[in-house]
């Protein structure tokens, strides 16, 4: 009975064999995540273990299948986003990711993107962030792309407060947002909290000023600083750098410090105010907007001070403006001192153009 059971079941095994060859097509080929060959004496073994389904992935103008060698390399990552601390070298403190919280600390920070795929050409990136004091957008073009801007290595940096934080990243093929979006939009939340002593961003009542003049600068202060604190007004370089700021008001409590700008502060549109605390040592954030001073006096040479067509300007400074310049011919160009205005031997204005000489005395707008 054995034997003849063992018999039975191999021809039916043949019969099955027979009919399926006989009614399928069967290709030798398999998708396969393993194998391998053995061979005992008369008895060998090759084998493959194939896949049950076929998944694939895309995104980003990418894709992959599962079971398949791929023809191109994947990213796991296209954009690296790194929380730092700011300064000359800056620090990395850790990867920014979506949704962390964040322990506040009482240094400036910043946030670095670089792109790590060789796949996604970026040339540029825009970096927006919404918060707490900030409504803030830069466009940057060199690597690293910095979220409050950077020379090299130098980042600069603001304090965070706490709260809810969005920043939204867009990735472009070329410098200047220039050859079409290749990241992004990508928005990353993060929340910051702590309860370290603050001080708010100042406002200024004015944008612009006139050196030597008065300008009325307001903020607001949390927690607690010691007895002996001093809260110090300061005015960055003409470029918004704060390396070696000027001192322009002092005051032992938060609220509105009537500040003076010296009348040798050099001309220059993006002058920024901060305010500082000396104990405990604390430097609020700066300014949103960029501030105008205009200067005690003006030396205008070509050609690097000309006016080309087209411009329409009011040049005014406290002192004098000595012209050396031109004026372009359809420029439409007023010069405002408080005691003089010379023209020097290669001033001209160009036939067509518009110039106006005016004794004014320099006033904050």
């Amino acid at each position: 009975m054995k034997t003849h059971f063992t018999t039975i079941v191999f021809l039916l095994l043949i019969q099955s064999a027979y009919q399926l060859n006989a009614q399928v097509q069967v290709s030798p080929q398999v998708i396969a995540s393993s194998g391998g060959y053995s061979a005992a004496g008369n008895l060998q073994i090759s084998w493959t273990l194939g896949e049950t389904f076929i998944t694939e992935l895309t995104g980003s103008g990418l894709s992959a299948t599962q079971g398949f060698q791929q023809n191109t390399s994947i990213c796991l990552s296209v954009v690296d986003y790194q929380y730092v601390k700011s300064g000359n070298p800056y620090q990395n403190l850790f990867p920014l990711v979506n949704g962390m919280t964040i322990n506040q600390i009482p240094e400036q920070v910043s946030i670095l993107v670089t792109g790590v795929c060789s796949n996604v050409p970026i040339g540029s990136f825009e970096m927006n962030l919404q918060g707490p004091e900030f409504n803030w957008n830069i466009i940057q073009n060199i690597h690293p792309s910095a979220l409050f801007d950077n020379i090299g290595d130098h980042v600069y940096g603001r304090n965070f407060i706490p709260g809810n934080y969005t920043l939204t990243v867009t990735g472009y093929a070329q410098d200047n947002k220039g050859g079409g979006m290749t990241y992004g939009p990508v928005a990353t939340h993060f929340t910051i909290v702590g309860n370290i002593a603050t001080i708010s961003m100042p406002t200024v009542s004015t944008p612009t000023i006139c050196a030597g003049s008065n300008v009325d600068v307001s903020f607001t202060a949390t927690g607690t600083f010691n007895p002996a604190n001093q809260f110090e007004v300061q005015l960055s370089d003409p470029e918004g750098i704060f390396e070696n700021p000027t001192t322009i008001g002092v005051t032992n409590a938060a609220g509105t410090v009537n500040c003076t700008i010296p009348l040798n502060t050099p001309e220059g549109g993006n002058y920024l105010i901060r305010v500082v605390s000396s104990n405990q040592v604390y430097a609020g954030n700066p300014t949103m907007s960029q501030l105008k001073i205009n200067p005690q006096h003006a030396y205008l040479e070509s050609p690097d001070n000309d006016y080309v067509t087209g411009n329409t300007e009011i040049k005014q400074v406290v002192s004098t403006i000595n012209a050396a310049n031109k004026v372009g011919n359809t420029a439409n160009i007023t010069y405002q001192a408080g005691k003089a205005v010379v023209l020097t031997p290669g001033f001209e204005t160009q036939a067509g153009g518009v110039f106006k000489a005016q004794i004014e005395a320099c006033s904050n707008n």
